[in-house]
């Protein structure tokens, strides 16, 4: 049953929006949910634009960096690509052949060092192509833009310490059977 100034988005209550009642308390709860649910939505463009280009999501990711590198007219090297990724070379291997060829990216020898390969657009990767990476962007963009600077400091105080917890559950040793 849903309740007044709230719904419901990937399984998650929260508010219906900024703008709820001042009777209407938002919790912690609240904000994970409405995190979640950006998250849900989040994954379903990238698998949506994954189905769209035909390539898998790894692929997907792969070439966001890069396009990224791209837009600031730099190269990228197959190095940093593992390391954006988290991937081996040799998956990263892998990722380049594929995309290389489906026409996305093009190796090239790196004109001072003939010994390294960088990254470069393929014939593929168009200006309709990158529009499509585009979109989102900009959305998302003017949704942060829209913010007040003490909302920014707010959301972007709040985005680092959900980092930091989850880097410190991570870097936690498992407690020994005597222990539990």
């Amino acid at each position: 049953m849903e309740s007044s100034g709230a719904r419901q988005g990937a399984g998650y209550w929260y508010p219906a929006s900024p703008e709820s009642t001042p009777e209407q308390v938002v919790s912690g709860v609240d904000v994970l949910n409405a995190l979640r649910a950006y998250r849900t939505v989040e994954n379903g463009i990238r698998r949506s634009l994954s189905q769209r280009l035909n390539i898998n999501e790894t692929d997907l990711s792969a070439l966001r960096f890069m396009l990224a590198v791209w837009q600031r007219d730099q190269s990228a090297s197959p190095k940093e690509l593992a390391l954006a990724l988290g991937i081996s070379s040799a998956s990263t291997t892998l990722v380049i052949d594929r995309l290389e060829r489906v026409g996305f990216v093009r190796r090239r020898r790196h004109p001072v060092d003939r010994r390294a390969v960088i990254l470069e657009p393929g014939e593929r990767a168009t200006e309709e192509f990158r529009s499509a990476f585009d979109v989102e962007r900009r959305g998302v963009l003017a949704a942060a833009d829209s913010l007040s600077s003490e909302e920014t400091e707010t959301v972007t105080r709040f985005l680092r310490s959900m980092e930091q917890a989850i880097v410190d559950a991570v870097a936690e040793p498992e407690p020994t059977r005597e222990a539990r």
